[in-house]
């Protein structure tokens, strides 16, 4: 399997992990709602770079 791939998927997981957090605002620990907020943004921004880094990073490889 392509290592971009992986970072793909890897990143979608943590677009999944700040979806989870926001609406059941738990994580290792009961969180209030403004910290469930933040850290869950948090996740979904680093999830779609990641995400975004991996397709570009493909995308070059499919080039060369």
């Amino acid at each position: 399997m392509n290592k971009n791939i992986v970072y793909g998927l890897i990143g979608f997981g943590y677009f999944l992990i700040g979806i989870f957090t926001w609406k059941y605002q738990f994580f290792i620990i009961k969180l209030d709602e403004t910290k469930a907020m933040l850290l869950g943004i948090l996740f979904i921004v680093y999830g779609a770079f990641r995400v975004y880094r991996g397709i570009k990073s493909y995308k070059n490889d499919q080039e060369n």
